[in-house]
């Protein structure tokens, strides 16, 4: 003969029923309209938004620095620049990369001597990119949560913030 159940155990049941009866309600919510439209409208709900946007941005990142050919702009001048530095040239009409003069304040040439340290001397241009890559996005994520704070953004000042726009 089995043991008789317990109080508890038919309670468990009846909750256990009850969070299924409210997850089968907003599983059918997300089939409505409404529900869309809602996130889509309302600034307080644009945590969604945001977040799927900062998962595109993540994807599209390293998308592009995989897939897309590097186009030399400037890295290799600054790096001609930095490395001056790094040997001890301070004057400015000295400092020179391919793209002529150093044209740029100190600041400018300390934030690219740490990427010249962490890019192994400037040859790592793959790290580089994603170095830049996550710096972007952290800034997309303090301006989403800045946005997020305010609860008054609509949702097209965020695709606004976004690079693929």
């Amino acid at each position: 003969m089995p043991p008789p159940q317990s109080r508890s155990a038919s309670r468990n049941n009846s909750t256990l029923s009850k969070y299924y009866s409210y997850s089968r309600t907003q599983v059918k919510q997300l089939f409505t309209l409404s529900f869309y439209k809602n996130i889509l409208l309302n600034p307080k709900k644009s945590i969604y938004v945001m977040s799927g946007l900062f998962l595109l941005e993540i994807f599209l990142n390293i998308f592009i620095i995989e897939k897309t050919k590097y186009t030399e702009i400037d890295w290799i001048a600054y790096m001609q620049e930095v490395e001056g530095v790094v040997n001890g040239t301070y004057n400015y009409y000295e400092l020179k990369g391919d793209t002529g003069p150093l044209v740029y304040p100190a600041g400018f040439v300390y934030i690219y001597l740490i990427f010249y340290y962490v890019t192994n001397f400037g040859r790592n241009i793959r790290l580089a990119q994603y170095v830049f890559a996550g710096i972007y996005l952290i800034m997309i994520s303090a301006v989403f949560c800045i946005y997020n704070r305010n609860a008054k953004v609509y949702l097209s000042s965020f695709f606004l913030v976004c690079s693929y726009c």
